[in-house]
């Protein structure tokens, strides 16, 4: 009875003397939770959550925030979630709290297997926490063995026969497919790909493991909100062809993915013309909403997919600041209508992969806050996100090229740089040979 008097008396003292502490001192008061036990912890994807890892009893994090039945910490790249059944809060002084000073990651890890974060590195470290296996993570720094990571505000260390470098997150970019492409005025052209090859791919993505996201989790992933596995993948539509309503849309729901549609505002109908594989269409507003369970639906300009008439030179190089930024805004507008929330419109893929600063500048004063160029590549941590690399998908691309470009290890054979791919050109007699400029490099010229 004496002992429990005791803890009473402590914690009425303790609770005492921070309600009379000055405002200073208070404000130096960083709220901690302990471990109770073992204790798994979650991200969220979506409306999904995905164990992460696990926290070690009697280790203490940084408390970021709760609800009703979660505390909240930071764990690797994002914010995660733990029972308050396992928790208990502490207080502690912030200069006795080592705290980890993280700022812009550019790098990160995938780990391979169930990895354990020490305090330190030598004989007499202990584990602070355990992360599980696929799951991505930024590094601070590597030393020797080891490399330096943060987690609830703290420095731990993870050793590198774990984990394998992470190349990034691929974003697929498809634009047009057809049962047989070679039977209608779409021969050889490099942006169509047959519809067996894109089952075969997304059937490849299911059995694989990978997870299909959207735009605001890789939103939310390179500002450091969102923790990821390491099969992350972004399916992106270019142009909004009702081809791929017709096939990709029943592919992805069978094997439970989803895309994102960037969509020419100025081709957008209140509903798509009748079916003609021999012609292009474009999807409407029906089949916009009809189709939001597994298409986001992002922008590609409302009037910008157009090249001036004699130098060929994209509108979105020709234009000055304000036209660009009126067509976007008019465009997010427009697209807001069919999907009912214009605030939702927020992405952009650049037509033909073309921009220059001001291009950017313009696209981000009307709203956009991420957007994808044809540049040959997966999305890191610290990316720009207006210059967003992709993996386009082309009919010359066997399995083996879609492997490695979902790992970042792709490697064109036929040039020695990057450059933009080509869009389906409206008039199919062409070809697809529409002549095109690197976007990075382009300038106005006024």
């Amino acid at each position: 009875m004496q002992i429990y008097i005791k803890r009473i008396m402590l914690i009425v003292t303790v609770v005492l003397g921070i309600s009379f502490m000055p405002e200073a001192a208070k404000a130096a008061i960083v709220k901690n939770i302990m471990a109770g036990q073992d204790a798994p912890v979650y991200s969220l994807s979506g409306k999904t959550k995905v164990m992460v890892g696990n926290l070690v009893k009697g280790q203490e994090y940084a408390l970021i925030g709760e609800d009703s039945g979660n505390y909240h910490i930071t764990f690797g790249n994002g914010r995660a979630y733990v029972s308050k059944r396992n928790m208990a809060i502490t207080a502690r002084m912030a200069n006795q709290t080592n705290e980890s000073r993280i700022g812009t990651v550019k790098s990160g890890v995938i780990t391979l297997r169930k990895t354990v974060i020490y305090d330190k590195t030598d004989k007499s470290k202990k584990a602070i926490a355990v992360i599980n296996t696929n799951i991505r993570f930024p590094v601070l720094s590597k030393a020797g063995e080891w490399y330096k990571v943060g987690i609830g505000n703290r420095i731990g260390f993870i050793p590198s026969g774990n984990v394998k470098d992470d190349q990034g997150i691929p974003v697929l970019m498809y634009h047009h497919m057809l049962e047989n492409p070679a039977l209608t005025p779409f021969k050889n052209n490099d942006m169509v790909i047959t519809v067996s090859a894109f089952e075969e791919q997304m059937n490849f993505l299911k059995a694989d493991g990978w997870k299909a996201i959207d735009g605001q989790e890789l939103e939310r992933y390179l500002n450091s909100e969102q923790i990821l596995t390491g099969k992350a993948v972004l399916i992106t539509f270019d142009d909004g062809y009702t081809s791929s309503l017709k096939y990709a849309y029943p592919i992805l729901k069978r094997n439970g993915l989803k895309a994102t549609q960037f969509v020419i505002g100025g081709r957008t109908y209140p509903a798509a013309n009748p079916w003609d594989e021999n012609k292009l269409q474009y999807i409407g507003y029906k089949e916009m909403l009809e189709t939001s369970d597994i298409f986001d639906y992002q922008h590609h300009t409302f009037g910008m997919h157009l090249r001036e008439s004699e130098s060929l030179i994209p509108y979105l190089i020709s234009k000055n600041y304000e036209q660009i930024k009126a067509d976007v805004e008019r465009g997010r507008r427009h697209l807001g209508e069919g999907v009912l929330d214009p605030a939702s419109i927020k992405y952009l893929a650049y037509p033909w992969g073309q921009y220059d600063e001001e291009t950017m500048a313009a696209v981000k004063d009307a709203g956009i806050t991420m957007a994808f160029t044809t540049e040959t590549g997966n999305v890191k941590l610290g990316d720009n996100p207006l210059k967003l690399k992709r993996q386009g998908i082309a009919p010359r691309h066997s399995v083996a090229d879609f492997v490695n470009k979902l790992n970042g290890t792709y490697v064109d054979p036929r040039i020695k740089v990057n450059k933009p791919v080509q869009n389906v050109v409206e008039n199919p007699q062409q070809n697809g040979k529409t002549p095109s400029k690197t976007g990075a490099a382009s300038s106005k010229g006024k």
